[in-house]
């Protein structure tokens, strides 16, 4: 059995650990940093493990780039050198959204909520860290989801059909409200009226309340829910009914530059029910800490540890 001042010891290393890889990868660490930084590494092997394991978990994030190449470097394989870091920046910029926003007609940063009119009268709310492409045609309307979320109050007109292009999947309405998510997967949510959703040669109608999305298979899955909890951000709240704080996370991340990251199974599968502020992400995880047995960590802007206490 592992002793608990053995554990929390382990923790305490960790968290040490995390603090110093967050300040060296950042770009106001000074010569004095490294210093103290050698210093506590060599105080105990633990250390140095600790600082590698955290090192690793932070290049998995990927969140922002840590260093910016020298401009002078040897022209041998410079070809290449070039072509990966128009890779790495590629990828950086599609995770980051500027994809997206470079190629959107309406899109919000994160934080921001907003609402689009549209010149048949259907409207458009967006919201945090989405984008959309508006083409109309006239055969139909289509709005093509790039990232992020939006909810559509369509008006109707059989003549020219209402359609959300996703990722994998389109939602085409039938004079409705609902709302479309993208991002690993898919998800339609109707909160009134008729949605008929489609992906490949599959196909499903949806009534008020019903959902439908894309597993990690690529079937597309249906069910029901409270949409109007699902889609509450409209109003600037998050709603959540027993739901399992990895996924909780998940959403409040998208308030928030920066990634969160749960360390342990045990705390990812807590359940959570609660309303909060959208608005305010740190006294959301004030609440979360306070009615849960977790410890959050703020590294920096640009990560947060959620961990068991």
């Amino acid at each position: 059995m592992t002793n608990i001042s053995d554990k929390a010891r382990e923790d305490a290393i960790a968290e040490e650990a995390a603090g110093w890889v967050a300040r060296l990868g950042s770009r106001d660490a000074t010569e004095a940093d490294r210093r103290r930084f050698e210093f506590w590494k060599m105080q105990d092997p633990a250390h140095a493990a600790a600082f590698e394991e955290m090192s690793a978990l932070w290049g998995d994030l990927a969140s922002v780039p840590k260093t910016v190449a020298p401009r002078r470097r040897r022209m041998v394989g410079g070809g290449m050198a070039a072509l990966l870091l128009m890779g790495c920046l590629g990828v950086v910029a599609n995770d980051t959204g500027l994809v997206a926003w470079y190629r959107s007609d309406f899109y919000t940063p994160v934080g921001v909520v907003k609402r689009i009119d549209l010149d048949d009268g259907s409207v458009v709310t967006l919201n945090t860290d989405s984008a959309i492409q508006v083409r109309y045609g006239q055969t139909e309307r289509r709005i093509v989801l790039l990232r992020g979320e939006a909810f559509f109050d369509v008006t109707p007109n059989p003549a020219r059909p209402f359609v959300v292009s996703g990722n994998e999947a389109q939602a085409i309405a039938l004079g409705t409200h609902y709302a479309v998510r993208v991002g690993d997967y898919d998800e339609v949510m109707v909160e009134e009226g008729h949605v008929a959703v489609t992906s490949g040669s599959q196909r499903a109608v949806l009534d008020a309340g019903g959902t439908a999305k894309l597993d990690a298979e690529g079937r597309l899955v249906t069910g029901s829910g409270d949409v109007a909890n699902l889609t509450s951000w409209r109003g600037g709240k998050l709603v959540f009914s027993g739901l399992p704080l990895g996924e909780v996370l998940d959403r409040i991340g998208r308030y928030q530059h920066g990634r969160i990251v749960v360390l342990d199974d045990q705390a990812a599968q807590l359940r959570v029910s609660g309303v909060f502020a959208a608005n305010d992400i740190d006294q959301t995880f004030a609440a979360l800490q306070e009615s849960l047995p977790i410890r959050i960590i703020r590294l920096s802007d640009w990560v947060t540890l959620v961990r068991s206490r």
